[in-house]
């Protein structure tokens, strides 16, 4: 098969390192009923007796509008249209097949051919992405995607192969930013005796550092707990501070940018390395267009729901002034690193940084 493709990547080939065990028998348990289960759906999803090659996609994400969802969709318009039909996607979006770890199992062993995955959900059994927890790791949202577009972002598709996976592309979803209703942020004396949520130690520590005061609320009492003002705000994602109405209870939002978060669709490696190199080129050409396209869109929502939040409730943006960011990565980033260094290791976590600094 010969298909016009266009490709940015060098995928690597690489062995199976090692091979996923699960030590509890109830997730054994489980992982055989959900097998059965997912035999049982795909058992229709083959070819019908034609030389038809299937792909199939899963992910845990949900919602039409979601940039990440219009992105596979147009991966799978365009793979069967410019295949002429000799290829099929099947794409089980909302979480069809289980969860996101579920698809991450299911990629593995090949039920499934690629699935999304956050970095953030499997760092403990591939520790080299912990660095995307690192606080303020990029200086914007241009720097970020120089890094995940570049040698860097490749460093990190290439350590999912740990696991017998190849990570294809990125799908971001945006920074977590500072929200609160005392006043907008501009130095770090406007953070000291501030009371947000805290809800793990290193997130705690790290905003401590800066003067924050952090209370333990669950995320189902954090509406009320804002709005009885037991807390003064809370770090998120802007979609979830739009979905969850915290608007009604928080004016401002500082666009402090701390956390990246990004999910990465992975390919199941030895299905991917097993392709006609042809299909193989074809295949990660279309993937890069609609990482294109995802990140395009996902730039264009947030701009127009920041564009909303503020025209139809009144919400506040401001950004923090350089020198106040550069004193906040400093301090919360030291103690950031110091957690991340233990889980992946000093060499991979400067590995990533020098990635980083070269995509300034």
């Amino acid at each position: 098969m010969k298909f016009a493709v266009c490709v940015r990547r060098n995928f690597q080939t690489h062995k199976i390192e090692e091979e996923f065990t699960m030590t509890s028998i109830g997730k054994r348990v489980v992982a055989g009923l959900l097998a059965v289960s997912l035999t049982t759906l795909l058992a229709g999803c083959g070819s019908d007796g034609d030389d038809k090659q299937v792909i199939r996609i899963s992910t845990a994400i949900s919602g039409e509008t979601s940039p990440t969802i219009q992105a596979l969709k147009l991966l799978q318009k365009n793979i069967e249209e410019k295949s002429n039909g000799e290829m099929e996607v099947q794409l089980f979006p909302a979480g069809q097949l289980g969860n996101e770890t579920d698809g991450i199992d299911q990629c593995r062993i090949g039920d499934v051919h690629m699935t999304t995955s956050n970095p953030m959900n499997i760092n403990t059994a591939i520790p080299t992405l912990a660095t995307f927890d690192q606080y303020f790791m990029f200086d914007d949202m241009d720097h970020a995607l120089r890094f995940c577009n570049g040698e860097g972002g490749q460093y990190i598709l290439d350590a999912y192969n740990k696991q017998g996976l190849q990570g294809v592309a990125f799908f971001p979803l945006g920074f977590r930013n500072l929200t609160n209703n005392r006043g907008p942020i501009e130095e770090l004396s406007d953070l000291k005796g501030l009371k947000i949520r805290g809800y793990n130690p290193i997130q705690i520590a790290a905003w401590e550092a800066v003067g924050c005061n952090l209370s333990s609320v669950t995320w189902n009492e954090l509406f009320t707990a804002m709005q009885q003002k037991l807390i003064d705000g809370q770090e998120g994602a802007l979609t979830s501070f739009s979905e969850s109405k915290f608007y009604e209870v928080q004016k401002y939002v500082t666009l402090t940018q701390h956390v990246f978060s990004t999910d990465i669709l992975v390919a199941n490696q030895e299905w991917l390395e097993g392709l006609d190199p042809e299909d193989r080129e074809f295949i990660l050409g279309e993937v890069e267009i609609a990482e294109q396209f995802q990140q395009e869109e996902m730039i264009r929502q947030t701009n127009e729901l920041m564009k909303q939040l503020a025209e139809e409730h009144g919400t506040q943006f401001n950004e923090l002034p350089p020198e106040t960011f550069q004193e906040m990565r400093e301090i919360m980033g030291g103690i950031t690193e110091e957690s991340i260094v233990g889980i992946c290791g000093q060499e991979a976590f400067d590995t990533v940084m020098a990635y980083v600094d070269e995509a300034r």
